[in-house]
């Protein structure tokens, strides 16, 4: 009972992806969420003690563990691949390649500001900044 909110929400989402993507060419994504949709951001964040960076997560899609927590893809990625775009990376992951001049600029494709652990109390303020 827990998870129909979220699977309302995957549903929601995908219903306006597929009218999006009928209606008009969509070019970037902005996901929000929890560890349904977080690519990674997590891993980036210093003194965060909810990681997915270790076997199995990762496994099966990306054959190495990637921060999400998931052992392929989340929703966010199968929704741009639906879609036809590149998929999201990590906006922590993004903030430190330009921190540290390895990258220019945010990507076209959009960026994914999920984070595992996500709510709406302040439990998991460490990993949320």
């Amino acid at each position: 009972m827990e998870r129909l909110p979220n699977l309302i929400i995957f549903l929601n989402l995908l219903l306006m992806a597929s009218t999006f993507a009928n209606a008009h060419v969509v070019k970037s994504m902005f996901p929000f969420g929890d560890s349904l949709f977080d690519p990674g951001n997590n891993h980036f964040t210093k003194n965060c003690t909810i990681q997915a960076d270790f076997p199995p997560y990762g496994s099966t899609f990306f054959k190495r563990p990637t921060g999400r927590f998931t052992n392929g893809r989340t929703v966010a990625d199968f929704i741009s691949q639906y879609l036809g775009m590149e998929l999201q990376l990590p906006y922590q992951e993004l903030r430190q390649q330009i921190a540290n001049g390895t990258r220019k600029e945010f990507p076209d494709n959009g960026i994914s500001f999920a984070s595992a652990g996500s709510g709406l109390l302040n439990t998991n303020e460490q990993c949320v900044r």
